[in-house]
């Protein structure tokens, strides 16, 4: 029995066995499944967890509840927060459901669910014998039915997706019994790949919560924060705010070497200024990683052949994905072999102008090899690139 606060309860699951989440973003180390159980005079249970893991969660549930549940409050209706919704039904049928209006249709289109539901809005309430949760709105955070829970005794917030992360919980549930720095970096990850799109919605949430005397955040994915909630709560508002670190993400593709011969000469000069940098590979690397370096560091250089008359075809799906999350305000060099048709990198430069970053001319295109004057070039490029994050 895991236990977060008195009378509140951990039933959530590890999950070591999905490759990609959501179908598209690589999680090597896992995820977890965070559902809690809370105690008054009733009881009510938090979210529950994706289908495949639904037999060891009704286990915890059951140690704790009897399946006795007076409530099922559904922050999200996304599958790995709903999916084992039908089989905790099964025991505990009289148990009603506490969701947002929007969440009560989604819930008859995934789970044909209609009956016994409650439905709640902004600042609502459900007393649980002296102990009362309220519940807050948090549309697209990151989807539009989505809402947090807060538990006023003991100042829990039941963050949903807000605050959470990639990374299954093997070192412990709590910030406290673990170095939280091991987290940080699937954080941003998390929310690059996750949340980022909706940043303006993000803020919003932020502002809200702040109104909030918060002990402990518990969000549906990842750590626990009792010992240093504001922790998580700062690194969120930076990466709302797209306050990125002082660095530099360098990516590259080449088809046949003459990009690639140009790669060291770029990451010496930025050695050189002394900033942190990540090298990235647009053919080798997931794009879930790419997304997150960039949003991760103030200057980006992209280095790419042209193919098709255009940027190489990996780079085209990132300059989308950076557009899609709305990607602002990055310093950014570009650098790449073409043979006859020289537009890659302006192509690749208007694109991204289009979301204000500032381009560090001059664009470094060059045909077939590099020659040591352009080796010289692309050393310089990365000079002015870290030279302007340091600014």
């Amino acid at each position: 029995m895991q236990v977060v606060a008195p009378d509140v309860y951990y039933v959530g699951v590890n999950d070591h066995l999905t490759e990609l989440f959501e179908g598209l973003w690589p999680i090597p180390e896992g995820i977890s499944y965070n559902s809690f159980i809370v105690k008054g005079e009733k009881t009510v249970l938090i979210d529950t967890v994706k289908i495949p893991f639904v037999d060891e969660f009704l286990k915890k549930v059951e140690e704790i509840t009897d399946f006795k549940i007076d409530y099922i409050v559904m922050n999200h209706i996304e599958p790995d927060h709903s999916s084992s919704i039908i089989r905790l039904l099964e025991k505990a049928p009289d148990a009603q459901i506490i969701c947002s209006n929007k969440a009560s249709g989604m819930l008859d289109t995934l789970y044909r669910i209609t009956d016994n539901i409650r439905t709640v809005d902004e600042g609502d309430t459900l007393d649980l014998g002296g102990r009362v949760l309220t519940f807050y709105m948090d549309p697209l955070v990151h989807w539009p039915e989505t809402m947090i829970t807060y538990d006023n005794q003991e100042k829990i917030l039941f963050a949903c997706d807000a605050f959470g992360s990639y990374k299954a919980l093997d070192f412990g549930l709590f910030d406290d019994e673990c170095d939280p720095d091991i987290f940080y970096e699937e954080t941003i990850r998390y929310f690059s790949n996750i949340v980022a799109k909706y940043v303006k919605y993000v803020k919003k949430a932020m502002d809200k919560l702040s109104q909030l005397d918060i002990k402990i955040i518990a969000p549906a994915h990842g750590l626990i924060w009792r010992k240093d909630p504001q922790r998580i709560i700062d690194l969120y508002i930076r990466l709302s705010e797209r306050m990125a670190l002082p660095g530099v993400t360098i990516i590259w593709g080449s088809m046949y070497g003459n990009t690639a011969k140009v790669v060291n000469s770029v990451i010496e000069g930025v050695k050189e200024e002394g900033v942190p940098m990540t090298v990235l590979n647009f053919s080798k690397d997931h794009l879930s990683y790419l997304i997150k370096e960039t949003w991760k560091h103030k200057g980006v250089i992209l280095g790419f052949p042209t193919y098709d008359g255009g940027p190489f075809l990996n780079t085209s799906y990132y300059l989308h994905l950076i557009k899609r999350k709305d990607l602002r305000e990055r310093i950014v060099g570009f650098f790449g072999s073409s043979m006859w048709s020289g537009r890659a990198l302006q192509q690749a430069a208007d694109h991204v102008q289009e979301l204000d970053w500032e381009v560090v001319e001059p664009l470094l295109e060059f045909r077939g090899a590099p020659t040591d004057e352009i080796l010289q070039q692309a050393k310089e490029l990365g000079k002015k690139v870290a030279q302007k994050v340091k600014e």
